[in-house]
């Protein structure tokens, strides 16, 4: 598990170096792997793991396929 507080500050850490130009994709704790992906200039979607591999990036790609091809319902 990983406290709330935790990933907020990982993801305010994203949001600063975003606002400077640097991109952090991922991050690691003793017990969890972080993954964020923008697309647009307005999603952001963060993944939690508890092993680290390139499926991250594809778990974030198939959410966000997924929350666009949706038919409406």
């Amino acid at each position: 598990q990983v406290p709330f507080s935790l990933v907020g500050a990982l993801h305010g850490v994203h949001l600063f170096g975003a606002a400077a130009g640097a991109e952090l994709r991922e991050a690691a704790t003793p017990t969890a792997h972080l993954a964020w992906a923008g697309y647009g200039n307005s999603i952001t979607l963060i993944v939690l793991s508890p092993s680290p591999g390139p499926a991250l990036a594809r778990i974030l790609d198939s959410a966000f396929g997924a929350m666009v091809r949706a038919p409406p319902s």
